[in-house]
């Protein structure tokens, strides 16, 4: 239940992030999908409930607070978390970069295809969007691939010398 509460609370402190702060950055830093990018590496790597619920409770709050142009945007990440989850337990591995790199492209594309279903935007604006939003993506995951586990062990660490006082 605890692992459940802050992971909750983990997301809400991204989604603000991602809404309020990044959102207003310049150009193509405001197109950093910040609670995309966590989502696809928690189901790549670490857990893949939190993961489900991290995309799945995006596109939610996204479609509940009208933050986006496109209708029923639950929708398309509902079926970006298929393939993600589909991807990474079937197709790639979470050992590898170029695994985790490929499901993250794999479910942003899908994401764009089921958008661009429900879309009357002028094409050249809605895929360079989309395509800033794939570069920095693929950044965030990159990070995230070599920088979490380091995190989890200084984690695992701290706590285990603090319980020893």
């Amino acid at each position: 239940m605890i692992r459940v509460a802050i992971s909750a609370v983990l997301f809400f402190v991204a989604f603000f992030i991602e809404t309020s702060f990044i959102s207003s950055l310049p150009s193509i830093f405001s197109t950093i999908p910040i609670v995309f990018g966590l989502s696809v590496y928690l189901i790549q790597n670490q857990n893949i409930y939190d993961g489900i619920g991290w995309m799945i409770g995006y596109g939610f709050l996204i479609d509940l607070m009208n933050m986006n142009d496109i209708p029923f945007y639950t929708i398309s990440t509902a079926i970006a978390t298929l393939i993600a989850v589909t991807t990474a337990r079937h197709l790639f591995s979470n050992r590898s970069f170029y695994g985790v790199m490929a499901c993250s492209l794999s479910s942003y594309a899908a994401l764009v295809i089921v958008e661009s279903f429900m879309t009357s935007f002028e094409w050249p604006i809605f895929l360079q969007m989309h395509f800033e939003r794939l570069v920095m993506l693929m950044i965030i995951v990159g990070i995230l691939f070599y920088t979490a586990p380091k995190i989890f062990v200084f984690l695992k660490t701290s706590t285990n010398v603090s319980q020893r006082f």
